[in-house]
């Protein structure tokens, strides 16, 4: 997924900035300060803007403008992508802020809190990005309509970041309002392309970049550029149009660089990496994944390293390295265990604080009901007081005996109001060990839950791996059966073929030595006849031609050429004979010809018939004007590029032909690969790769 454009413009910034500045006499930190503002936001110098920051800041300035000079520093550091630096710098900002007046602490942290969230949303920690644009809302809220405008695009931002579109795309349309800037407004656009891509619907999604991209030609945004670029190369690439979507790619990388925006170059170099992959060119994409790697190492982020491991193993995996597959495949399983183990903790910790909220709970209902019990106690020795007192009142006017039974009675109902009390103190105490009881048995049920839940999750992790690593050992076997049988085939190919040229070099000699030297000696007594008979002229001549013919065709089959002179220079030769004789322009070129000298026998036989054969069929078949050739050297191959712009043909419908197939088994029996790109109208690719060994490679004749 692409990553989402931060619309933390330093415009918004120097609006704010510019605010809080009041009239002041201009000092030498406010003017280096100035000047790093205008290099970052004007310019997009990041690099020098924050240098001129911290010159502002060695000043020591006064408080305010400290505050706001580590802000700016804080948003050029995120936009560069130096995340860990950002974070630093704006949490630092916090106890300063803390300590200005109530109205200025609010404005500066709701920028300060917004911008901080963008970071840890950058570093993948989505959980510490909601938690400060949540305190960036409650300040934005007391500060002003277009600072809570642009918190909530940034939460919609975080939504998309978590793949839930639609909850993204409703926040995105709330601040569709008059608070938006041109700013605003082109994040928008660019968020809403990517959701409008996310969703299969691609014709809204380029709308809406169109629409971002004449605000940020207009606006000179190149960080933006960069986002608009990305997403419509990903609008090819899901077109399958993978030409168009490298082109993209490679305009992005290049901005990117210019601009010193890292994590857009890595973005841009991963996806440039699966479009070559996608179109067999797998080769190409390692170059780019290695690029990424290097950054990655520096600023990790566990998205990325997910999508690099990933791209990784199928690359290695259309390369046929399958070994370095599996090795990126485990890396992948290890960090989604980790995503996996850090929201197994997080559940943890939510589950922790819901079970001592409902314990608390527990014991508040249980006070609150202890303290009925006792006002309802209260309230009955009231009325057993008031009651006494009544009766005392009725005994003062009896006789002494009725007042000693009622003060008797008194006693006894006193013990019994006691005996009741200690009941109930008895019956509470239970009720009290009986919930410890259950509590114990819950908390003893959750600790035992949690690790054999972790276990049989961990269990069925390992069971999966093994599963696929036992699919990959079985794919390997095959692969590994596959290559015994081809190197058997590849024995009975350069079998035969030795066979051919020990037999072409046989008939070869036949030809010149037997056929040749008739020829001859037929020719030299038809030279006496013919001074005394004139009409033997044109028979003589004619036994001449083929004499040529018979010596030049013992000569292609022996190749004497090659055993005689320098391989680069009977190339050459062949080659301007042919462009002599034909309207064909050849322009061949060679690396390391020293090297291409130097190698076997075999390999220079088999490259001169195979450029043989190259040709011909361009003469018969192409309609070609012109034939480009490139012969490199390296320490352990030797390339043959070569290039005909013809009418080509549909290399997957055709069937092979007797020289294709010649060349085939010529390249087979070196142990080579061979690779042919060709259009209706659009010429012929042949790219020819020959493994060369330290003991294939011959001494200087």
């Amino acid at each position: 997924m692409l990553q989402p454009f931060k619309n933390i413009r330093l415009t918004l910034l120097t609006l704010l900035l510019v605010q809080l500045c009041w009239a002041q006499e201009p000092t030498e930190a406010l003017t280096w300060f100035k000047k790093g503002l205008t290099l970052i936001d004007k310019e997009q110098n990041y690099d020098d803007g924050i240098k001129a920051l911290d010159s502002a800041a060695a000043l020591h300035p006064e408080k305010k403008l400290l505050i706001q000079i580590k802000y700016a520093k804080g948003v050029a550091l995120n936009s560069q992508g130096n995340l860990s630096k950002a974070v630093a710098v704006l949490e630092e900002n916090i106890p300063l802020i803390e300590t200005c007046d109530d109205i200025t602490k609010i404005k500066f942290h709701a920028n300060n809190y917004r911008v901080l969230g963008d970071v840890y949303k950058g570093k993948g920690k989505s959980l510490l990005a909601m938690k400060n644009y949540q305190k960036a809302l409650s300040f934005s809220e007391k500060y002003s309509a277009r600072s809570k405008a642009t918190v909530l695009h940034q939460i919609g931002v975080l939504l998309m970041e978590k793949r839930n579109y639609l909850e993204a795309e409703k926040y995105f349309h709330q601040t569709t309002d008059q608070y938006l800037n041109e700013h605003l407004q082109l994040g928008k656009y660019i968020n809403l392309g990517e959701v409008y891509l996310e969703t299969d619907r691609n014709t809204q999604a380029k709308q809406q970049y169109d629409k971002a991209e004449k605000l940020a030609l207009k606006n000179k945004n190149n960080m933006a550029l960069c986002h608009i670029y990305i997403g419509y190369a990903n609008i090819f690439f899901e077109a399958n149009n993978y030409k168009k979507a490298i082109e993209y790619y490679e305009k992005t990388i290049e901005l990117s660089e210019e601009i010193g925006a890292q994590f857009l170059t890595t973005s841009s170099l991963l996806y440039l990496a699966i479009a070559y992959n996608k179109t067999k060119q797998a080769f190409k994409a390692l170059p780019y994944l290695d690029q990424a790697a290097v950054f990655l190492n520096k600023e990790p982020s566990i998205n990325y390293q997910l999508n690099l491991y990933d791209t990784y193993a199928s690359v290695y995996e259309n390369m046929g390295d399958y070994e370095k597959s599996i090795i990126y495949l485990k890396k992948v399983n290890a960090v989604k265990d980790s995503i996996f183990n850090i929201e197994k903790n997080k559940q943890f910790e939510e589950l922790k604080i819901a079970y001592e909220t409902k314990e608390k709970q527990q014991e508040i209902e249980f006070l609150k009901l202890q303290k009925k019990k006792n006002e309802l106690e209260i309230s009955q020795k009231e009325k057993a007081l008031k009651a006494l007192n009544l009766e005392k009142e009725l005994e003062a006017s009896q006789h002494q005996n009725t007042i000693l039974q009622l003060q008797k009675d008194r006693s006894e109902n006193e013990n019994k109001i006691i005996l009741l009390k200690k009941s109930r103190e008895l019956a509470e105490a239970e009720a009290s060990k009986s919930q410890q009881l259950k509590n114990a048995y819950l908390i003893g049920f959750i600790v035992f839950s949690i690790p054999l839940g972790i276990l049989l999750i961990v269990y069925y992790q390992k069971l999966k791996t093994q599963r696929a690593l036992a699919k990959k050992q079985e794919e390997l076997n095959a692969k590994q059966i596959l290559t015994l049988k081809k190197e058997q085939e590849l024995k009975s190919i350069r079998a035969s073929i030795e066979g051919q040229e020990k037999e072409r070099k046989r008939i070869a000699q036949e030809l010149h030595d037997a056929v040749g030297g008739s020829l001859a000696g037929i020719k030299l007594q038809l030279d006496h006849l013919s001074s005394k008979e004139p009409k033997l002229l044109s028979i003589v001549h004619h036994l001449d031609e083929t004499y040529n013919q018979v010596r030049h065709i013992s000569h292609d089959l022996l190749l004497e050429k090659i055993e005689n002179d320098e391989f680069v220079q009977v190339i050459k030769n062949y080659l301007k004979k042919i462009a002599t004789s034909t309207h064909i322009n050849i322009d061949i070129s060679f690396f390391n010809e020293t090297l291409i000298n130097q190698v076997s026998n075999a390999i220079q036989t088999n490259l001169y018939k195979i450029v043989q054969e190259l040709i011909n069929n361009t003469i018969k078949h192409a309609e070609a004007s012109s034939i480009e050739i490139q012969l490199n050297g390296h320490s352990d191959m030797v390339n043959l590029l070569y290039e005909d712009d013809g009418k080509g043909f549909l290399y997957e419908e055709s069937t092979e032909g007797i020289g294709l197939r010649n060349i085939n088994e010529r390249i087979d029996s070196l142990g080579g690969s061979l690779t042919i790109d060709s259009k209706q109208n659009h010429g012929t690719l042949v790219n020819i790769i020959i493994p060369i060994k330290k003991t294939a490679i011959c001494h200087i004749r």
